[in-house]
């Protein structure tokens, strides 16, 4: 199963390692996290002085399973493809941002 994920900004870390400035966004209904570099999202928001300004923050967009260039059943799996929820996803979530690097 692979994610793919597109990140703005850099990784800042504490003392133990842990990534101190991550924010994920998540699309809605699953779509790729390219459509959040858009000029009416990503220019009201990633910019110097805005609200998730890239120089502070370590911004991560996913694609959702099954969008842009995360793994989806046409990829060879067809009704073989796994089974996921949120649950799935959320320690490896967790693990990414423990684990990020720029």
């Amino acid at each position: 199963m692979r994610l793919h994920y597109t990140t703005l900004g850099k990784p800042n870390r504490n003392a133990e390692g842990r990534v101190t400035n991550a924010v994920l966004i998540l699309h809605g209904t699953g779509g790729s996290g390219q459509q959040f570099l858009q000029p009416q999202f990503a220019g009201e928001l990633f910019g110097l002085g805005q609200l998730l300004d890239a120089t502070r923050y370590f911004i991560v967009l996913p694609d959702g399973i099954g969008h842009g260039k995360s793994s989806k059943p046409s990829d060879g799996l067809h009704a073989h493809f796994p089974s996921t929820t949120t649950t799935t996803w959320s320690p490896r979530i967790t693990s990414f941002s423990t684990t990020a690097s720029a």
